[in-house]
């Protein structure tokens, strides 16, 4: 059921969106992204469906990840490229031309100082008039500076217990012992992060450890390394992703959007002093608490570490979005985000932005990480919103970024988006929400199917024997409903394509499930240790789908392939 207290407040932002992307068109402005963050252009491709114009460039040779979105390819994969060094190549694939005087850039996954739009602009000529890029991710999403953003948002009671390493020194015998008898568990577990100076981001938890034992942690701090190390508390319990949208009404004296402010380039990226200076800058520019944007998405239910999905203990395997916590939950992690929202905002930061947080059993809420970005489950629940009359914090980061705030219809939307933020965020949490479930290879195997995206049927006999049939594609114009309980359901696949005999290495995604689900028929729970795992009632049909889809004996003739990148933009991604 639609709400129609806030439907209002939906068409508003969906008619300031397609006006928006009339107006591009009208004015001959293209928006140029970079196919690093495929996943992240759903927005770009409703731009282009209400009237705008679009291109991508990079992807393997031939790729297109949005049908109605150009996209300019190169011989060789550039899917998960972050090296700044290699986007010159990326954007050599756009031919001269596509650009006439103007044009705007869109990348939620900035990397370096502006450097996408920077290597645009020396590719095309012409004027940059709008941009979702800022300086900020390098700095925000840095594990050395957490605890300084928590200090300065006011969040410190949730953040885990934790020491910065802040030099590159191994650590001796007696420093080690008081760090680990100080931090360990009562199971011996510590989490070592490598992180700060001289370390490039691995991801998917590569640059993560969880060790048991003062033997292996005294092995990684006393050993030489390039980079400073951030040495945790354990904590056990559920995982959680936390999206919201932050911005300003002032709009930018130099391009659309609002005013966004910028670290300065000799910046220490690795210390907590910065923040300060940030705060000044951005007071100077207009930006104070009377004209700041913050809205809050409820909270996921994230699942890492899965065994019946991965084998690695820190690999996120899937979220059900929205997730109904109990109310003081809801409270605590609202609370934590408008915080965190308006320490963003006041710092000049536009855009998304998000949270992973850890729950124990006790429901004691703590904060593991800060995403300056777009995270996977935003685009799904953004649409999920609208499609119950809800408005959705994505569409409103686009119109934050891209907008003539000069117009007072957005700057009033933009202003009622504030004032009405924890009553949206109540409202989505009593929506049914989508959820993803990541099916990784447990060993290294190889493919039993030619395996493509699409919908597909799963039944269940009467002896409760589960079969996918993976064949015939029902091709659904909606997400659908799932109730993996019912004889019969429907799922939606995707990131997938596999053909029989394709090796598949261990640890490596074959494919992602996709559906709506209400809370009784979510894929996840919360178990009695306070854990979020895979639902007991998926725990067959998983079974049954390893069975028909992976092997450990070769079938056909043997094919290497990563199996790890999206054939088609649909649906969502961690």
């Amino acid at each position: 059921m639609k709400n129609t207290n806030l439907n209002r407040l939906t068409v508003t932002e969906l008619e300031i969106f397609d006006k928006l992307a009339k107006a591009y068109a009208y004015n001959n402005i293209p928006i140029i992204m970079a196919d690093y963050t495929p996943q992240r252009g759903g927005i770009l491709s409703e731009f282009v469906a209400s009237g705008g114009r679009a291109y991508m460039a990079g992807g393997s040779n031939g790729q297109q990840f949005f049908k109605n979105i150009p996209q300019f390819t190169t011989p060789y994969d550039t899917y998960l490229e972050r090296d700044p060094n290699e986007i010159e190549n990326i954007v050599a694939t756009l031919p001269i031309g596509i650009v006439d005087d103007k044009f705007a850039t869109f990348n939620y996954d900035a990397v370096g100082d502006m450097v996408w739009t920077k290597t645009v602009q020396k590719r095309l000529g012409g004027r940059v008039v709008a941009a979702s890029e800022q300086s900020f991710r390098e700095y925000f999403e840095e594990k050395t500076n957490l605890l300084d953003i928590l200090k300065g948002a006011g969040l410190t009671q949730y953040a885990i217990p934790s020491t910065v390493i802040r030099n590159s020194k191994p650590l001796g015998d007696i420093q080690s012992q008081i760090m680990y008898n100080k931090l360990a568990d009562a199971s011996g577990r510590i989490v070592v992060q490598k992180c700060g100076e001289g370390m490039t981001e691995i991801g998917g938890g590569g640059s993560t450890e969880i060790v048991s034992t003062y033997e292996e942690f005294k092995e990684i701090v006393t050993a030489d390394r390039p980079c400073f190390l951030k040495v945790s508390q354990f904590v056990a319990g559920s995982n959680s992703n936390l999206s919201l949208t932050v911005g300003n009404t002032v709009p930018s004296e130099t391009m659309l959007g609002a005013t966004k402010n910028q670290l300065l380039p000799d910046e220490n990226r690795f210390t907590g002093e910065v923040l300060e200076p940030l705060q000044e800058r951005a007071r100077a520019l207009g930006i104070n608490e009377s004209n700041i944007v913050v809205n809050v998405q409820p909270a996921t239910l994230k699942v890492v570490g899965d065994p019946e999905l991965t084998p690695g203990a820190t690999n996120g395997v899937g979220n059900q979005l929205n997730y109904k916590f109990n109310p003081e939950i809801l409270d605590t992690i609202y609370e934590i985000g408008q915080k965190l929202g308006t320490f963003m905002a006041l710092c000049g930061k536009v855009g998304m932005c998000g949270l992973d947080l850890i729950i124990t059993k006790e429901g004691q809420v703590y904060i593991n990480e800060l995403n300056d970005r777009q995270q996977g489950p935003t685009e799904s629940a953004s649409l999920n919103n609208e499609a119950n009359g809800l408005p959705g914090i994505l569409r409103e980061s686009f119109i934050l970024n891209y907008a003539d705030l000069k117009k007072p219809e957005v700057v009033n939307y933009l202003t009622e988006m504030n004032e009405r933020s924890r009553e949206i965020y109540d409202a989505s949490t009593q929506i049914p929400s989508p959820f993803y479930i990541k099916v990784c290879a447990k060993e290294d195997c190889f493919s039993m199917a030619d395996l493509s995206a699409g919908d597909y049927s799963v039944t269940r006999d009467e002896q409760g024997e589960y079969t996918w049939n993976l064949e015939q594609d029902k091709q659904l114009e909606e997400m659908p409903s799932v109730d993996i309980t019912e004889p019969e359901t429907t799922v939606r696949i995707n990131t997938c394509s596999a053909k029989e005999g394709d090796f598949v290495p261990e640890g490596s995604q074959l494919l992602r499930i996709n559906g709506i689900a209400t809370s009784e028929t979510a894929p996840f729970e919360i178990n009695e240790e306070g854990l979020s795992v895979l639902a007991e009632s998926w725990l067959d049909p998983i079974r049954a789908l390893y069975q028909q889809t992976l092997s450990t004996t070769q079938t056909a003739n043997m094919n290497i392939s990563s199996l790890t990148q999206p054939v088609e933009a649909q649906g969502f991604e961690q």
